[in-house]
């Protein structure tokens, strides 16, 4: 299926990523020091930022 012109394989990777985000994100900030004010999506976004700079440097 193509929906707004990203066709399957890259949806897929794009949801894989995301998935891999946030396991990566909950597990640094569930082992963290943390205050209430540390928020999930922080660590989240960190992460997916991480796995962003890695794929690029596949080439």
């Amino acid at each position: 299926m193509v929906a707004h012109d990203v066709h399957d394989p890259t949806a897929a990777l794009a949801g894989e990523l995301s998935v891999l985000a946030f396991k990566r994100g909950y597990a640094q900030w569930s082992e963290s020091e943390r205050d209430s004010k540390d928020e999930l999506a922080e660590y989240t976004l960190a992460a997916l930022d991480g796995l962003r700079t890695a794929s690029a440097s596949l080439g």
